[in-house]
């Protein structure tokens, strides 16, 4: 059986892509998330909101999409199997950016 539900649905990960290191948090009802460099030291105050869009691959893997304010479009691959995560992001400035790290969740 094929389990199409969102897995990160309230729990907070860590996206660690080496130079950069991201913590972000899922609402539990599914649709808007939080996200702020691992390094802040006050995450609520820090932690920017955006409202996602999780589209199912295959069991263990979501493809999540959202944009941001500025206009800086992210999609993620999710691999909650494999702890991997992939990144391509459209900057402001129209640069693309691609980056594959380690997804890990964390202890809330």
């Amino acid at each position: 059986m094929t389990d199409k539900t969102f897995p990160a649905l309230g729990h907070v990960y860590k996206a660690d892509y080496g130079d950069l290191v991201f913590r972000v948090a899922f609402a539990s009802e599914g649709n808007s998330l939080r996200w702020a460099p691992f390094a802040a030291t006050d995450f609520n105050a820090e932690a920017k909101s955006e409202t996602y869009r999780a589209t199912f691959i295959r069991t263990g893997v979501f493809m999540v999409t959202w944009k941001e304010a500025d206009g800086i479009t992210v999609t993620h691959v999710e691999d909650f199997e494999n702890s991997v995560v992939h990144a391509a992001i459209t900057l402001a400035d129209r640069k693309f950016l691609t980056l594959k790290g380690h997804w890990t969740r964390l202890a809330e």
